[in-house]
């Protein structure tokens, strides 16, 4: 239900203003048509108002007569794959056919030829054979008689050569099907040929040349002086402009290998698409290690799988010794060594049942091989590995076992296919380390030989062939909205990034999965805020309802400064270079006419729900299959999660967002404009900031207030006694020794950690919530905005396989910590411990800091100590008494048994019997101390002032403004600038930034995301607070 708001530049036809009510709702705004008609496209036609709705109509009815068209020639429907390959040529866009094989790729070229011949365009099918090519001819004149249809064959009778140079000659036909041969030797009289879409079925041929990549990218129509002008660009290191040039459509399959050199790179800077790789990380592969390289159990597993099988070895000589004993028991072999073509052939044709090659990162087996259909099973004898340099450490060689195993499970006409990987590894060490980081990128897990059921395992991977031979799944298009670019590449590198489109400064990541084509792009955080001027500092009051109103939110490119209303030039600067969020939504809007699906999965908490909101208002119009998804992890796992339930967008979420942001607004702005009336500057005031400037100004008194004497008393084993006043000495006696047992403390939450990561290494909160932000996009983290700490099923599951994988089994015990709930504990994803993930930033296997690490160390350290057992210690109360002072405290002097204290070390003070004071400090200290950035954050959450998303902003914003700085050691003082600023507001507005009001309207705030409160009632009684409160 809609929630009365309004949107610039949202209107599907003229781009302006609109209600979210009509937004969700696909119509045009008042001004477009006042008055909602059965057919608005026919009124807004006679009232000569159609625009850019007329585009949308279009392409609609342009992808239904399509539709229809590839049944009545085909016989069948539209798969996911040819849906949205053919939503983008009738939006003429070229792209890369990023697909697995199978699924119809060349069927869909002849039919879009064919159908644009029916309005008079002409096309040219590049294939790579000419069996192809006459293939193709053959197909295309089955499905239509009377196209105009031109081919060229180098085995021609000549009276048809003859005929067919006439008709090139003349331009006499629709459509033109040659092979890459004819491209190269033909170059010349290509040159002025143009065609509206140009259709390649194998690029790799074409990457040969780099003149064929210019001649095919002529053919479009791109003028000879483009290509030069842009070829010297990109020479030079410059950035050409995107897509500056008219041309046709082009349309090229993905390549197998990696594209190199200078010329490639014209697709990306031309058509705006990296020319994509056919990579496909959908695995579905079950791992077994065999503990010694026994040559008779290989012989006996090998009769046992009998066909389909790849041997890798380390080395040649070792592949001989293999091949000469396996021939002897009569296996079918062949070797990547001698004659590879050949017996890759024979293999391919089942004359072979085996292959045997080298494991290296660039093998014959290891890369450039996509044949499912046959290779079933992939064998190690030994692990593939190698040595870091300077060290005698040996590693393994994680992506050639990745690269290797990936031959046996690939998507085979849309189908995963399943594979068996056996590992002969005697090397422990080697193994655990391989492991880990299979579990790290991969998710997959191996098994132990005697705990599997092999002749099950065989048939699973026999039987996912056999679906392939039968049935071609359903396939659909989806696009995935988050947040941070960040975020988007990390999803799409799960499954391979085999593509990726720039438009408009978004950058859009294609990868495939086993449901068919993913899409994944970024809105850079939120793309709408309140405007300023509209209403009452941007809220309009309308028949007694309050409709905030929205606008997108620019960037100054030259200073940064950020603002809402819409203007050319920066409010502070006077810069024409703006970074306008418009630009964002417009190819979202694009990318949502080409999809079957669309879902917004930007971070799991109302600021999350808002962005959601705002995005839909601008896609609804052009595709209404629209769903919220939500990761609370970037992992397979979290995104599998999300995908497959999807749920409805919770309004009580957005509306609770509104009523922060209008209510931020209205005091904010209030504020602000009195302290720049009464000081003549540009000053401003928030909510909540204001209250805890408060805070730290009266902090900064007491801690002048009271200061006293204090005596240390430093002792040989350790201990440290202070105690108030001038003392001359002390005696320690022991009242009792006990045994007690010592809880862990549950897993972080965002007050936690920012409390005690700022504390132990004193780093700002601002940087902290930076980092956290930054393990969570990556996958190392689950979502760190959250006030729980609950540890779901899935969490204790990791770390007792943590535990478990080191020996450690015993001091396992679960705990939840809290009831059942949305969000959970900042928690590691993965059981992987951080010296794990040294050893992985040293391979350059991921790419963090080691500021990244310390943080992850402490957040794996205080989870894992969460699902420990209790720590049994012996303990000792000691009676401490001076002159003036008597008091007792207990301290830990053994342990007796381990258990969380071995992630968080406890502090044992022992032989007591012979402590001895070793110096004696007498000093004077504040008893009430200065706040830190870790103080303040404990004080907020205590209070219940902020939220988890808001503690590090509201600390940062007072910096930012000059009201608070620190002084060397950390500590928070208020600068004469903020004392001034809240001697005013607390002397003219006190009621506004008392603490009692900003936690009361923190509560509403709860009232309204539970569904407690309405909303419009809340604006209507913080609008009459405000307008009674002294602001007039």
């Amino acid at each position: 239900m809609p929630l009365g708001l309004k949107y610039y530049h949202t209107c599907i036809n003229c781009e302006g203003v609109n209600t979210d009510n009509r937004n969700l709702k696909g119509l045009p705004c008042e001004k477009c048509l006042p008055k909602v008609p059965k057919d608005f496209e026919k009124t807004l036609k006679l009232n000569g108002k159609l625009q850019k709705l007329s585009t949308y109509i279009k392409f609609q009815k342009s992808f239904e007569d399509f539709k229809k068209f590839f049944g009545e020639k085909v016989g069948s429907t539209l798969n996911g794959y040819q849906r949205i390959w053919a939503r983008r040529v009738i939006n003429l866009k070229s792209f890369t056919m990023v697909a697995p094989t199978g699924v119809g790729k060349t069927t869909f070229g002849i039919t879009i030829s064919l159908w644009l011949s029916k309005q008079k365009k002409k096309s040219i099918l590049i294939l790579p054979t000419i069996s192809l090519v006459k293939q193709v001819v053959d197909k295309l004149k089955r499905f239509e008689s009377n196209v105009r249809l031109l081919f060229y064959l180098s085995n021609m009778k000549k009276d048809d050569k003859k005929m067919f140079e006439k008709c090139f000659e003349e331009d006499d036909y629709d459509i033109l099907v040659v092979s890459t041969q004819f491209i190269s030797k033909r170059r010349e009289s290509l040159k002025d040929k143009y065609f509206d879409f140009v259709f390649v079925d194998d690029v790799d041929s074409v990457l040969k040349s780099s003149k064929n990549i210019e001649t095919i990218i002529s053919l479009t129509g791109v003028s000879e002086e483009i290509l030069k002008e842009t070829i010297e660009k990109i020479k030079k290191g410059e950035k050409p402009v995107f897509g500056n040039t008219p041309h046709g459509i082009l349309v090229i399959s993905s390549a197998t290998a990696k594209p190199k050199g200078l010329k490639p790179l014209l697709f990306r800077y031309i058509f705006n698409f990296n020319l994509g790789r056919a990579t496909y990380l959908s695995r579905n592969i079950t791992h077994v290690r065999i503990k010694e390289k026994n040559l008779k159990q290989l012989i006996d597993i090998l009769k046992i799988l009998k066909d389909g099988i790849v041997i890798y070895v380390s080395n040649e000589e070792e592949g001989k010794y293999l091949e000469g004993k396996l021939k002897e028991k009569g296996f079918k072999i062949g070797t990547s060594w001698e004659k590879f073509d050949e017996n890759f052939e024979r293999f391919r044709n089942k004359d072979l049942n085996i292959l045997i090659g080298i494991s290296s990162y660039y093998g014959k087996l290891v890369r450039g091989i996509d044949l499912p259909e046959r290779i079933k099973f992939s064998i190690f004898w030994g692990l593939p590995k190698f040595k870091l340099k300077d060290e005698d450490l040996i590693i393994p060689d994680f992506y050639t076992y990745v690269q290797a195993t990936g031959r046996t499970s690939r998507l085979l006409k849309g189908n995963l296919v399943k594979g068996l990987s056996i590992v002969f590894e005697e090397n422990d060490d080697l193994y655990e380390k391989l492991l880990s980081r299979l579990v790290w990128f991969s998710d997959e897990e191996f098994f132990d030989f005697n705990e599997i059921d092999l002749d099950k395992l065989i048939k699973e991977v026999e039987e996912s062939r056999m679906l392939v031979l039968d049935t071609i799944p359903e396939s659909k298009s989806r696009l995935i909205v988050v947040e941070s670019p960040t975020k988007a590449e990390t999803i799409a590198k799960f499954f391979g990034i085999s593509s990726v489109r720039q438009m408009n400064g978004l950058f859009a990541f294609e990868t495939v999965t086993k449901d068919g084509l993913v899409i994944l792009t970024a809105t850079r955080g939120h793309t709408f805020d309140l405007v300023t001027r509209n209403g009452y500092h941007g809220i309009e009051i309308k028949n007694e309802k309050f409709v905030p109103v929205y606008n997108t939110l620019k960037r100054c490119k030259n200073c940064g400064y950020q603002f809402v209303d819409d203007t050319e030039t920066c409010p502070k600067c006077d810069s024409r270079e703006i970074d306008n969020k418009v630009e964002i939504i417009k190819s979202l809007r694009e990318l949502a006419m080409e999809v079957d699906e669309i879902l917004i999965a930007s971070d799991p908490d109302v600021e999350g729900e808002k962005i959601a909101y705002d995005v839909v208002q601008f896609l609804y119009p052009v595709n209404r299959n629209i769903k919220r998804m939500e990761m609370h992890e970037i992992t397979r796992t979290g995104f599998r999660n999300g995908l497959e339930e999807p749920r409805k967008l919770r309004e009580d979420l957005v509306k609770s967002q509104v009523v922060r942001r209008v209510g931020d607004r209205w005091i904010g702005f209030e504020l602000s404009q009195k302290l720049q009336k009464h000081f003549k500057k540009l000053l401003s005031a928030g909510r909540v900031q204001s209250t805890v400037l408060g805070w730290i100004i009266k902090r900064e008194e007491d801690y002048k207030k009271n200061v006293k004497t204090f005596t240390l008393f430093s002792f040989n084993n350790g201990l440290k006694i202070e105690l108030e006043g001038k003392q001359k000495d002390v005696k320690i006696s022991i009242i009792e020794t006990f045994e007690d047992t010592i809880n862990p403390l549950p897993p972080f939450n965002t007050s936690t950690i920012l409390s005690e990561i700022s504390k132990k290494y004193r780093l700002s909160v601002n940087y902290i919530m930076e980092i956290l932000q930054e393990l969570f996009e990556k996958g190392f983290i689950t979502y760190h905005r959250t006030d729980s700490i609950r540890v779901s099923l899935n969490g204790q599951k990791i770390a007792e396989k943590y535990l478990k994988s080191k020996k450690m089994e015993n001091i396992f015990k679960a705990r939840s910590w809290s009831d059942e709930g949305a969000h959970e504990a900042i928690r590691p994803v993965k059981p992987i411990d951080p010296e794990e993930l040294k050893e992985m930033m040293e391979e350059r296997l991921i790419t963090i800091s080691k500021k990244h690490l310390l943080i992850y160390k402490e957040i794996f350290n205080r989870f894992l100590a969460s699902q420990s057992r209790e720590v049994k210690v012996k303990k000792a109360k000691l009676l401490i008494e001076t002159e003036t002072v008597k008091k007792e405290e207990e301290i830990v002097t053994e342990i007796l048994e381990s258990g969380w204290n071995i992630f968080q070390p406890i502090k044992v003070i022992s032989k007591m019997e012979e402590a001895k004071v070793v110096e004696k400090r007498t000093f004077k200290k504040h008893t009430v101390s200065l706040f830190t950035q870790s103080t303040l954050i404990e004080e907020m959450k205590s209070r219940n002032i902020g939220r988890p998303s808001t503690y590090a902003k509201i600390i940062s914003v007072l910096f930012e403004r000059k009201y608070i700085i620190e002084d060397k050691f950390n500590r928070i003082l208020p600068t004469n600038l903020g004392k001034m600023v809240f001697e005013y507001l607390s002397k003219n507005y006190q009621k506004f930034i008392t603490e009692e009001t900003t936690r009361n309207l923190e509560l509403i705030m709860d009232e309204v995301e539970r569904g407690e409160r309405e909303y419009q009632m809340v604006l209507k009684e913080m609008y009459e607070e405000i307008r009674g409160g002294g602001y007039e």
